[in-house]
Parts: C-alpha cells; structure tokens; sequence
C-alpha cells in the first residue's frame, strides 16, 4: 500500500490556489462591489487560510526531512517566516471581511440585491488579500527553491552554490587531465 510520508507537500497546493483566486474575487468585488463577488471571496478565504494552517502545521513535520541539506537550509528559515506572514495577512482579511459581512446585514438592506458593498471596505479587503497573494506566492518560490534549487540561467553568485558539470563535461575535465 503506497503512502505519503509527509503530508506537507500535498497541502500547500490549496491555499496557494484559494488565495491565488481570492485575489481575483476580491479585485472583482472591488470594481463591482455584488453580494456575489464578496461572498466568493469570504469562502475562498476561509479554504485558503484553513489550507494555509494545515500547510503551516505540516510544514513543521517536513522539516525533518530536509535537515542536512544546505540548499533547504538555505531558505527554510525565510520560508517559514512567509508561511506565517501568510496567514496573518490572510487572517486579517478574513477577519475584516466576515465583521463586514456580519454588520453589513444591519446596514444593507436585504431586499435590494443590487446594492453594492461600501467601497472603502471593498479596498480594504482588496488590499489586504493582494498582500496575501503575493506573500503565499512568495512562500510557495522559496518551498520550490528548497525543492527544486535555483531555476535553469541564474547566477550562481547568487546562490553560492556550485552546480554539478554534466556527464559529459566532467570526462572531458578528467581526459584533458590526462
């Protein structure tokens, strides 16, 4: 029976997709300011950040698995430290828009679909979820880079790191040696 034997990079995948797309809700509630757009973008936060805390808890048991290796040192300190950005900023904008959605009810009238949500609030919460999107898109680079190492055509004055020659390469080395 196959299993997973850490959970972590299973669950960063949601709230980097709900938060992602909150991001657009919300940009979409603030140019039209519909019931509809907001109510999407309350649900789409409440999945990304209880997908944020599963990622975040999980990412403390993934960590075991990466001690040793210097390129996952290398970020795992600045990787966690955006992961917990994340959901601060991400609970902040919940926060701020389920206290509008439960007091919009006493100062909206809820016979009149077609009235729009206070602008000031509609910027507010799209401030604060954009901040979100680029700090879990942020989070999500660094965890790639732990993973995968610097992208193909970057320095390697900006990693310290030396990349390992090719097949090739290193016999060509050895025969010129010889």
């Amino acid at each position: 029976m196959y299993q997973i034997p850490i959970l972590h990079p299973v669950l960063v995948h949601f709230p980097i997709a709900f938060i992602l797309l909150a991001a657009l809700t919300a940009l979409a509630w603030l140019g039209w300011g519909t019931r509809f757009w907001r109510n999407v973008t309350l649900i789409l936060l409440v999945a990304g950040f209880i997908g944020g805390l599963g990622a975040y808890f999980t990412g403390e048991a993934a960590e075991e698995f990466g001690k040793g290796s210097a390129r996952v040192e290398q970020f795992e300190k600045q990787h966690e430290s955006m992961a917990l950005l994340t959901l601060v900023a991400t609970g902040l904008s919940l926060f701020v828009l389920a206290a509008y959605v439960g007091t919009s009810r006493k100062l909206l009238s809820a016979n009149d679909p077609d009235e729009k949500d206070m602008p000031i609030v509609r910027v507010v919460v799209a401030v604060l979820v954009i901040a979100s999107a680029v700090l879990v898109a942020r989070t999500g680079h660094l965890g790639g880079l732990m993973v995968w190492g610097q992208p193909v055509g970057t320095s390697q004055e900006q990693t310290g790191e030396k990349q390992k020659p090719a097949e090739g390469e290193e016999r060509e080395e050895h025969d010129e040696k010889h």
